[in-house]
């Protein structure tokens, strides 16, 4: 079995073994539905990041222009057109505050690791098999660095499970998580739940949570059964 097939078989088992359970609060919420397409996800879901950067950086007085390791940065939220570009800027905003030990408000750091995970993750898969496709674009353009506002002249090469991947990234966005429930095969259960929440929880949040973990838990028995039921099988026929 190849690396590649061995490595895709340990994350669907990952997926299979463990469930979480995300409650956020999103200011403005809205019944719109997602983009249908993954490229549109991608291209608003980094519209969303750049303009939360923009805010941090607002909110927190930090610099536009600043050097790290000798090198001068300019960040320019407005003319940030890709992963790669947003990643880049909040990568050198991260050592600038690093080098110079300046903290943020907790939850607005936290959103930059969130941002700059995701953008980690689209670099990752990039030589894989979402490369972008059009006779318009340049020779090796990827999903971490294609320009998103073109988003409509090209389609990406991208396999079911980074749609999933995106698609839940989509759902988080940037919102405050409140409350996070991981369950693991094992029994091992942690829930996370946001200092300020917990110092003045709403009732009508922990209700929907509950609710959602219990539909989770049994979807999630529902697909280990069937699981288990394919594997029985497929033993009992060598048995024959």
């Amino acid at each position: 079995m190849s690396d590649d097939k061995k490595s895709v078989i340990g994350k669907l088992l990952d997926d299979l073994t463990h469930i979480e359970i995300n409650t956020i609060i999103k200011k403005g919420m809205t019944s719109a539905p997602q983009p249908d397409s993954i490229e549109e996800k991608l291209q608003v879901l980094l519209s969303d990041y750049v303009e939360k950067l923009a805010a941090i950086i607002q909110r927190n007085d930090l610099p536009l222009d600043f050097a790290v390791n000798d090198q001068l940065v300019s960040i320019r939220c407005a003319d940030i057109k890709s992963y790669e570009q947003l990643y880049l800027a909040m990568d050198a905003l991260d050592n600038y505050m690093a080098i110079n030990h300046i903290r943020i408000q907790e939850n607005d750091y936290v959103i930059i690791i969130r941002m700059k995970s995701f953008c980690n993750y689209l670099r990752s898969r990039s030589s894989d098999n979402t490369s972008a496709q059009s006779k318009d674009m340049a020779p090796g353009v990827n999903l971490y660095s294609v320009n998103m506002n073109q988003f409509a002249d090209f389609t990406l090469k991208i396999n079911d499970r980074d749609k999933v991947m995106i698609t839940r990234i989509f759902d988080l966005g940037t919102e405050r998580i409140v409350m996070q429930t991981r369950i693991g095969i094992d029994g091992d259960i942690i829930t996370r739940i946001e200092e300020n929440f917990a110092g003045n929880p709403k009732q009508v949040i922990l209700d929907a949570h509950d609710k959602h973990t219990n539909l989770a838990l049994k979807y999630w028995q529902d697909i280990i059964n069937v699981v288990k039921d394919i594997v029985s099988s497929k033993f009992s026929r060598k048995d024959v």
